[in-house]
């Protein structure tokens, strides 16, 4: 564990149920002119859009961008850069999942500074500065509020990334009954995908004890309440747990990186386009053993925030039974007809774009593991879709 390390800025937090109605205080402290909400096209489907104008009604006028249903794209951000770029003193209000928050951070800084998105990938280019902005999460997996972090899809749809302190935005609010409406299979694979963070911040590479930290926090919270959150959708106890735990394992990723779920899970987003929560909770599943062989003390923390007392070889087991208690293989459904290649998932893993999450892993991967690894992950999925189907059937 490294002993010598800086910490990013944190985002101040305003969380607890009922704070969306802090939200005109805000754009008032911001000194905003006008607001863009940033959004998608599932959540301007609900009110929840309408809401955040009447709320903004009295005190500056309000713009709308609907993002294109899909992964974010470069011609996305651009567009909505430019909607930006058209109103007075903006603050950019980004409104929804990580989708919709990664989108909305690089709008607010593409909206002031030169070029398209194109030229900001994988941090090639510094931002020039950026529009004031606050972040709305209606689920609790990605972190992407708290993070200096965002990912977007580029003209051949490969999962690339920007990154910088512009993309950090000025308060956060975290109203749980915001998340109240989020289906289940969501609502486990945003809480999966935020464990992964956790675990993987805290096991890699770059990990400290302000990391170490947050990360352990975020698995204990999300240990006791991600199986209640997807069971019982109004127990808002739960929901503000899950999201303080997103949030903690945000800033934990935020300082320490990623790791090889990640890595899998860009690979299987750019090949297959699967939620990233979903590939990146069968990222983990199927490579964590492996992980940890020879890392043990390494793991000792994380199995022991998940369930005390227990070893770190206990880890993956554990890890299991938390997929299975929070009824991921729903998540699944829709993609029932999908069939994985093994091989153009071991080349992707390797790609340029994947190689930090991989080289920051607590066990990085040889040139002999990358088609093992591909081909365990492959047989995750495929098990996980037979064991669906047969619940199918016992309940049809």
């Amino acid at each position: 564990m490294s002993m010598n390390f800086t910490t990013g800025r944190q985002v101040p937090l305003i969380a607890g149920a009922g704070m969306l109605s802090r939200l005109p205080e805000l754009c008032q402290a911001h000194g905003a002119s006008s607001a863009l909400i940033v959004t998608d096209a599932g959540i301007d489907a609900t009110d929840l859009v309408d809401r955040l104008v009447s709320l903004l009604d009295d005190t500056l006028p309000v713009r709308r961008y609907i993002a294109p249903a899909g992964e974010p794209t470069l011609a996305t951000v651009d567009a909505g850069a430019e909607a930006a770029r058209q109103l007075a003193s903006p603050l950019v209000i980004g409104l929804g999942g990580g989708t919709a928050l990664d989108i909305a951070k690089l709008v607010a800084a593409l909206a002031t500074s030169p070029g398209t998105m194109a030229d900001y990938l994988l941090a090639r280019t510094p931002w020039a500065s950026r529009a004031p902005a606050v972040m709305i999460p209606t689920t609790s997996g990605t972190g992407s509020e708290v993070t200096r972090t965002s990912i977007v899809a580029d003209d051949h749809g490969r999962k690339q990334w920007a990154w910088g302190d512009e993309l950090l935005p000025d308060a956060v609010l975290l109203d749980p009954e915001l998340t109240r409406t989020l289906p289940a299979p969501l609502t486990a694979a945003t809480g999966l995908d935020a464990f992964v963070h956790a675990l993987e911040a805290t096991s890699g590479q770059g990990r400290h004890v302000f990391i170490e930290a947050s990360a352990l926090q975020a698995m204990r919270l999300i240990g006791q309440a991600l199986p209640r959150a997807v069971t019982t959708p109004d127990d808002l106890e739960a929901r503000q747990q899950m999201q303080v735990a997103a949030c903690l394992a945000g800033q934990a990723i935020d300082n320490g990186g990623t790791g090889l779920g990640h890595n899998i899970g860009h690979a299987l987003g750019s090949l297959y386009h699967l939620p990233h929560g979903v590939a990146v909770t069968l990222g983990v599943e199927a490579t964590l053993a492996w992980t940890i062989a020879g890392r043990e003390a390494v793991f000792a923390p994380a199995a022991a925030a998940l369930a005390s007392g227990d070893a770190a070889s206990e880890l993956p087991d554990r890890f299991s039974t938390l997929v299975d208690a929070a009824r991921f293989d729903a998540a699944l459904a829709p993609f029932s007809d999908l069939e994985m290649d093994a091989e153009a998932l071991a080349a992707t893993m390797q790609a340029e774009e994947n190689a930090p999450m991989a080289n920051n892993a607590a066990r990085q991967p040889g040139r002999d593991d990358w088609r093992s690894l591909a081909e365990a992950t492959v047989a995750v999925f495929e098990h996980r879709l037979a064991r669906l189907a047969i619940a199918q059937e016992q309940s049809a």
